[in-house]
């Protein structure tokens, strides 16, 4: 029998496999760099003042009712459509008009909210009213009833962050309404705070999860630690600052599980090292003006301005005045599973 000379063993093996639903690991990962994170996520900087008109229009042409939440993705140029800042994380820019409210509900994701103009909204939590302020800083625990509303007389925005993209690929997305636009208040207002906000916790007190139990963490005191740390000349980081971590106050931990929220300060003039880590973050102005280049490529940035970048790209911070950046990130995740790293310098 004459043998096919133009017959590819390893082909007909491959197709002949593949009807049985297996697959041969050296074919799959041929000419695949398997050294380094893969995301396609590129850097990208949203400017508040180019897209502060787009959010008015947004008021003017669908309620918060009809909306349920009146919110602008935020969408990494790499994830076209698939309201990602990050390929683990989402954020957006909401829009809470005066005498409104966001209805009630529950996901099984995890929120947070970081005001970023407006003053007088309040976020209710498993019935207990929080009020915002610019630059404070909420978390909204997953599986627990939230709704928000506005009895200010101005228009409220706040960066909505979540954990979406992270919990959609683990397939545990739920969604629940409740039947009620606003939940009833089952506690007094300032109840989280007076518990756990103050350095101290209640006798017998014992962690119901695995989230932290205070709901906002305002930005007045947050502020102001960081300057005294400044005029002390203490924990300054080459790379970031002087950058401090919320943490939960019953475990030391994050004060989410799956997403960290830091707050960090850069003198004018300040000239950052270059850094790279595996977590992707999203980062929102507070204060000042700045640059962040990422890759060689410069984002300038100013108040409100919101800027992404993702995991294991090199950047560095620049300050033009006294600045600080709020930002968020998937970090937590990876540090449980053992998988984050961080490089720093050339």
């Amino acid at each position: 029998m004459t043998p096919d000379i133009g017959a590819d063993p390893q082909k007909e093996f491959h197709d002949r496999i593949s009807a049985r639903n297996l697959a041969a690991l050296w074919v799959a990962r041929r000419g695949v760099d398997i050294s380094k994170p893969k995301s396609p996520a590129v850097a990208a900087l949203w400017r508040y003042d180019d897209i502060r008109g787009d959010i008015a229009e947004a008021g003017d042409i669908v309620s918060a009712e009809d909306a349920f939440r009146r919110v602008l993705v935020l969408e990494n140029p790499a994830y076209p459509g698939e309201m990602r800042i990050t390929n683990t994380l989402y954020a957006g820019l909401q829009l809470v008009k005066p005498g409104e409210i966001a209805p009630c509900h529950r996901h099984s994701q995890t929120a947070l909210r970081f005001v970023v103009e407006g003053d007088g909204a309040y976020t209710t939590v498993e019935g207990e009213r929080v009020r915002l302020s610019q630059g404070d800083f909420v978390i909204t625990r997953n599986w627990s009833w939230h709704d928000h509303g506005n009895d200010s007389d101005g228009d409220v925005i706040w960066l909505d962050g979540l954990d979406t993209p992270l919990v959609d690929f683990l397939d545990t997305v739920f969604r629940d309404f409740y039947p009620e636009q606003a939940h009833p208040l089952t506690r007094p207002e300032g109840d989280a705070a007076a518990r756990y906000g103050t350095g101290m916790l209640p006798m017998g007190f014992e962690a119901e999860s695995i989230y932290s139990p205070m709901l906002r963490y305002p930005y007045a005191p947050a502020r102001a630690a960081l300057d005294k740390m400044r005029r002390a000349k203490s924990g300054w980081d080459e790379c970031h600052g002087l950058k401090m971590r919320y943490i939960n106050p019953a475990s030391g931990d994050d004060a989410m599980p799956t997403m960290a929220a830091f707050l960090q300060f850069m003198p004018k003039d300040f000239s950052g090292a270059t850094y790279r880590s595996t977590d992707g973050a999203v980062y929102c102005v507070t204060e000042g003006s700045g640059r962040c280049i990422v890759d060689g490529e410069t984002f300038e940035w100013g108040p409100r301005d919101v800027f992404v970048v993702p995991g294991w790209h090199e950047y560095r911070l620049e300050a033009d005045a006294d600045s600080v950046l709020f930002s968020y990130s998937d970090q937590p995740v990876q540090q449980k599973l053992g998988l984050w790293r961080e490089m720093r310098g050339a």
